[in-house]
């Protein structure tokens, strides 16, 4: 899954999310195994498959999360080098599932330059670019992995962000006119889930995001 992955959760959830606390533990399972196990591999799943006259299964993603990942993210033990990749994929899964929103834009390395850079005409600083989103790093147990770039802001620069993208909009060149309107309709989330997130004992949200090619 390329491009611009933003979500919007607490950084301490977001970073709580691997080794979950014992509470939150059996709810983050049943995400990820709803997300990357098939129902075929559960024998009633395969019973149900055969009945429906398909005689094999079909087969799960060699390079995907598996189930002895799914143990291993639980758990908080190390992950081996070859299967961090599957790691990562769990965590974006198990933080989607947990914001209290996220959106995403199909976007290459030259994309957000010009995105930025249009921002930049409309009077944005670069404090609050795309790009720089991806300079704080998250601080989670997990190694970085070649493609895959994470980063974060706190709740009020978010708000700036918002705030700023919002102002700039009617300097924004045509051609980035729709993709800068999409992020402001979703980062105006940002109030509304915080007073929600408040009403539930929890943390306003921050900004996570996840930016492949």
């Amino acid at each position: 899954m390329g491009g611009l992955r933003l979500h919007a959760i607490g950084i301490d959830e977001f970073r709580g999310l691997l080794d979950p606390e014992d509470g939150d533990r059996a709810e983050v399972r049943a995400v990820l195994e709803q997300a990357f196990i098939p129902v075929a591999e559960s024998p009633r799943g395969l019973l149900g498959r055969l009945r429906r006259g398909h005689r094999q299964p079909e087969p799960a993603d060699p390079l995907g999360p598996g189930p002895a990942d799914i143990e291993t993210f639980l758990s908080g033990d190390t992950f081996l080098p070859q299967r961090l990749p599957a790691a990562w994929r769990l965590l974006e899964a198990a933080t989607q599932r947990r914001a209290w929103g996220s959106t995403r834009l199909a976007l290459t390395s030259a994309d957000m330059d010009q995105l930025d850079f249009a921002l930049a005409r409309g009077g944005v600083s670069a404090a609050v670019g795309l790009r720089h989103l991806f300079s704080s790093a998250t601080h989670v147990s997990l190694i970085p992995v070649h493609g895959l770039t994470v980063g974060w802001h706190d709740n009020g620069k978010a708000l700036a962000m918002a705030q700023a993208y919002r102002d700039a909009l009617d300097e924004v060149p045509p051609e980035h006119q729709h993709a800068v309107t999409a992020l402001v309709d979703w980062m105006d989330g940002f109030p509304h889930w915080a007073e929600a997130a408040a009403s539930v004992g929890r943390p306003a949200p921050d900004l996570v995001g996840f930016w492949s090619e």
